[in-house]
């Protein structure tokens, strides 16, 4: 009897090996039955014009691990770069929860996600996210750039400041982005004192940042303060001469209250020697035209022109050969030809962005089109200075 116990047991055993295999195949036989049905489905909801129940359907489909964890990373940012962010969210919020992939995998889900929250302008979601990478030495730079992108859509300024200078430690250039962050601080606040504090800091980390300048000039000008005014603005030549025919109606304010003709008239000579400015060459041209008559300022206009033509100087040209010439229809011809002139300078842009093209007839310190700051100047050549 025992030792047909012994003959038995190897049969046993055989018999169990099988039974157990045979139960497998049939656990895999009906898996696969399954995503064989839920596969069939999908086709059939992508093909009934149903493509978002399909989308869905597949991502579900995709078990979370090491060989389809890169197609989720795919999927979800294609998600995103698309607009469909609440899929670009379940995504990686999805991926964030599962306890298969590694810490790594989960901090680079959890700055997708930041991303995706971003997008959607669920900034307070963006932001936990963000700052929680923060200490991430792999994602702390981007964190930092999406942050500073956070801040500047909700203006908050002070939060947006403190980012920059961080980013100073890896980019000397976000110096610039600092100075028009305080630029757009002090716009914001209620007395001039503070205002002004902000806009010499902007000056400190941007030496060169006309909007700074533009601005302490105005204030200082209002204050009666004239003469730290005028050597404010003027010194705009020096910093980006572009930028003068903005600063050209102050500085002429300035030099009247400190009834200085004589430098108002060396200055802007020096405004269209070196930075050929048509607006200055204009604001002269009346100079002349009241000391040497309008012969003179005509000659003078000419000149400019042949140095520099713009429609601004050729607007101006006509109007003293209109004062020049005799009554009658040449002077009317020429007054109709003004007129029309006029009217294609007004539907010009004034102002185009350097970095993406953007233009139009209204000064942004940060473009509206690609979000660059202080890209935006005004306009040179035939339709602009």
């Amino acid at each position: 009897m025992l030792e047909l116990l012994f003959l038995l047991l190897p049969v046993a055993a055989a018999y169990g090996w099988f039974m157990g295999r045979n139960s497998v195949r049939n656990e895999n036989r009906q898996e696969q039955e399954q995503f064989s049905r839920q596969y069939v489905t999908g086709l059939h909801l992508l093909l009934s014009d149903q493509p978002d129940k399909a989308v869905d359907l597949f991502i579900e489909l995709l078990d979370v691990d090491s060989d389809t964890l890169e197609t989720h990373w795919a999927l979800g940012k294609l998600f995103r770069r698309r607009g469909e962010l609440d899929r670009a969210i379940k995504i990686h919020q999805n991926l964030t929860s599962r306890p298969t992939i590694s810490e790594q995998d989960r901090r680079q889900a959890m700055f997708e996600l930041g991303l995706d929250y971003l997008a959607a302008g669920i900034y307070d979601r963006a932001e936990e996210m963000l700052l929680a990478l923060q200490s991430d030495k792999q994602f702390r730079e981007a964190c930092q750039r999406h942050l500073l992108e956070l801040y500047e859509s909700t203006h908050e300024w002070d939060k947006a400041i403190k980012v920059a200078l961080k980013l100073m430690r890896y980019d000397r250039s976000a110096e610039l982005l600092v100075a028009q962050l305080y630029c757009e601080l002090a716009e914001r606040q209620n007395d001039t004192e503070h205002a002004e504090k902000y806009y010499l800091k902007a000056r400190q980390h941007d030496p060169d940042c006309v909007r700074a300048a533009l601005a302490l000039g105005r204030m200082w000008y209002n204050q009666g303060l004239y003469r730290k005014a005028q050597k404010m603005l003027v010194g705009i030549l020096d910093e980006d001469a572009e930028f003068i025919s903005e600063a050209l109606p102050l500085i002429r304010a300035c030099y009247d209250e400190l009834q200085d003709l004589g430098g108002l008239i060396q200055f802007l000579h020096q405004c269209v020697k070196s930075a050929h400015s048509t607006s200055a060459a204009v604001m002269l041209s009346e100079m002349i035209a009241r000391e040497n008559g309008i012969e003179a300022a005509e000659q003078f206009v000419q000149n400019t022109l042949l140095e520099n033509p713009t429609m601004k100087g050729f607007h101006k040209l006509m109007d003293f050969h209109i004062r020049a010439a005799d009554v009658g229809k040449a002077r009317d011809s020429l007054k109709m030809l003004q007129r029309m002139v006029q009217q294609q300078m007004q539907q010009r842009p004034k102002y185009r962005c350097r970095h993406c093209g953007f233009s139009g007839s209204t000064l942004y310190w940060h473009c509206p089109s690609c979000r660059t700051w202080g890209e935006i100047k005004p306009i040179i050549g035939l339709d602009g200075e």
